[in-house]
Order: structure tokens, then C-alpha cells, then sequence
């Protein structure tokens, strides 16, 4: 289970006064409403913020971050990724789970291992795609529709799939 997951991309400064605006990346954009605490990936390393604000602009978050006073000190995170740990994420539903969760499953096709979750992609439709590293060296893209996935089983870490042909 990975630690943090990611909402949303710094994208530009709105003002002079350190606010910025947010590329969301996370299903449930009113999630910045209620925000207080985020982290920042800077270098390869979370620097933790403290959320002070929150407006919208053409249905996108605009934030203002406590550590950040002008957009001096803001402009430079243009492109930083923002992400909220375990605490601050969105309580999921009977049956979902996070993507990240399942990086690592194995995935098992009529009863045997095929492979193991190596990423997942997200298209321009919104469609979720995961990628499997095959035990026999080859890589399998898995679409995320009922027809292809049958369970996702977080307790044992797998991840029950039917393939078509060609795939």
C-alpha cells in the first residue's frame, strides 16, 4: 500500500499573493474543500504544507499554502506534484480501492498466475488501464471494465482477470 496518493498538479500562480491553481488528478474535486494538510514532491522528497485557502477558478482548485506568501515563492512549484497521506484521503466505498493499492498484485487468469501489476495508465477517456508483467517476459495491457476484471481481492493481493484472445 503506498503512503500517499497523489490529487492534483500545481499548475499556474493566480495572483500575487502565493495562491495556486491545481490540475486535479483525483475523482472527487470538492476533496480541496475541506483540505488542511498536503504534501509536496520536491526532489524526490514530501515537504509537508498547510492548506490556508481554497477558491475555485474555471473548475479548478485554486490553493493557498501557509509556507508560500507571493507568487516569488510560488511559481517555481509549477508542474510539483500534490499529494495527502493515508490520514487526509477520501473514504472509499465497499469494493473500490486506490490504484496504487494494487501496483504489485498478482494477477490470476483461469486459476493460474499470469504476472504481477507492474503500473496502471489513465487515457484521455478517463479509462484506467492496468499493466502486467507477464511471468513469461512478455507485458499485458488489462483494461478496467467488468468484462476483464473479475475480483480484486485487496486481503491476498490478487487480482482475478478474464483474457481474450490476443491480448
Amino acid at each position: 500500500m503506498e503512503d500517499y496518493l497523489r490529487i492534483g498538479v500545481l499548475s499556474s500562480p493566480h495572483g500575487v499573493r502565493g495562491e495556486i491553481s491545481i490540475y486535479p488528478t483525483t475523482d472527487d474535486i470538492n476533496r480541496f474543500d475541506y483540505l488542511e494538510n498536503a504534501f509536496l514532491k520536491i526532489k524526490n522528497e514530501m515537504k509537508p504544507v498547510h492548506i490556508t485557502g481554497c477558491k475555485y477558478k474555471k473548475n479548478m482548485p485554486v490553493l493557498k499554502f501557509e509556507e508560500y506568501d507571493n507568487i516569488n515563492d510560488i511559481e517555481p512549484l509549477k508542474g510539483t506534484e500534490i499529494y495527502v497521506d493515508r490520514d487526509n484521503m477520501v473514504p472509499l466505498e465497499e469494493g473500490e480501492y486506490f490504484l496504487s493499492d494494487v501496483i504489485g498484485f498478482d494477477v490470476i487468469s483461469e486459476e493460474k498466475k499470469i504476472g504481477i501489476i507492474k503500473d496502471y495508465i489513465e487515457n484521455e477517456a478517463d479509462q484506467i488501464i492496468f499493466v502486467v508483467s507477464c511471468d513469461d517476459g512478455t507485458e499485458k495491457m488489462i483494461p478496467d471494465f467488468p468484462e476483464f476484471i473479475n475480483e480484486v481481492d485487496l486481503e491476498n493481493g490478487k487480482m482475478y482477470v478474464k483474457l481474450i484472445k490476443g491480448m
